[in-house]
C-alpha cells in the first residue's frame, strides 16, 4: 500500500510504501512462571498474560522463560482467579470497553463472578487495577454495581460491610 508522506504536501513530494502487517509476538506461546506476592507459584502462556498491560510487558522484557515474573501486589488466591480467568479468555479478539448500562456480561464472567464472596470481588478489582486488566476491571467493577443496584443505605452497609458514623466513632473509642 502507498502512502504520501506528511512532506509530500509540497510539490516533489515522495510516496513511502507502508506496511501493515503485525509482526507476530513469538513470547505467546511460551510458558511463564509467576510468583504472588505471599511466594505461591503459578504458569501461564503468554497467550493468558497478554490480557493484562503490566505481565505482558514484563513477559516481553524477560531474557528467558526460566525467569519468575514476581507479581508484587497480587497474593496467590486471588493470583490464581486473575490467571484462571485470563485462561478462560485468552483466545477473544480485542476488548472494546462498553462501560455503564450498556455492559453486558458473558454467561460464564456472570457465573464466575458471583460465585465470589466480597472480600475475593473487591481483592479481584485491585489487582486488576495492579495489573491494568480493563476487561476484567469492567466485569468486575459492573458485578459490584449490580449488587448495590436498587438497594437502601442500610442494605448496602450490610452487604459491603460499611459502618455507620455512630460505630465508627465507638470503635475509635475503643481502640
Amino acid at each position: 500500500k502507498m502512502v504520501k508522506s506528511p512532506k509530500s504536501n509540497k510539490k516533489g513530494g515522495k510516496a513511502v510504501k507502508v506496511n501493515n502487517t503485525v509482526a507476530v509476538n513469538e513470547n505467546l506461546d511460551l510458558i511463564y512462571t509467576l510468583i504472588s506476592s505471599d511466594g505461591e507459584q503459578f504458569q501461564a502462556d503468554g497467550h493468558s498474560l497478554k490480557l493484562s498491560k503490566v505481565l505482558s510487558l514484563a513477559a516481553k522484557c524477560l531474557q528467558s522463560t526460566e525467569t519468575t515474573i514476581h507479581v508484587e501486589k497480587v497474593k496467590g488466591d486471588t493470583l490464581k482467579r486473575v490467571l484462571e480467568w485470563c485462561e478462560n479468555h485468552k483466545d477473544d479478539g480485542p476488548y472494546v470497553s462498553k462501560c455503564g448500562p450498556g455492559l453486558r456480561l458473558p454467561h460464564w464472567d456472570f457465573r464466575w463472578l458471583k460465585s465470589l464472596d466480597n472480600q475475593q470481588l473487591f481483592d479481584l478489582i485491585t489487582a486488576t487495577n495492579d495489573l491494568q486488566m480493563k476487561q476484567l476491571m469492567d466485569y468486575s467493577c459492573k458485578t459490584v454495581a449490580n449488587m448495590a443496584k436498587g438497594k437502601s443505605p442500610e442494605q448496602l452497609r450490610q452487604i459491603f460491610g460499611i459502618l455507620t458514623d455512630e460505630e465508627e466513632a465507638e470503635l475509635a473509642l475503643n481502640e
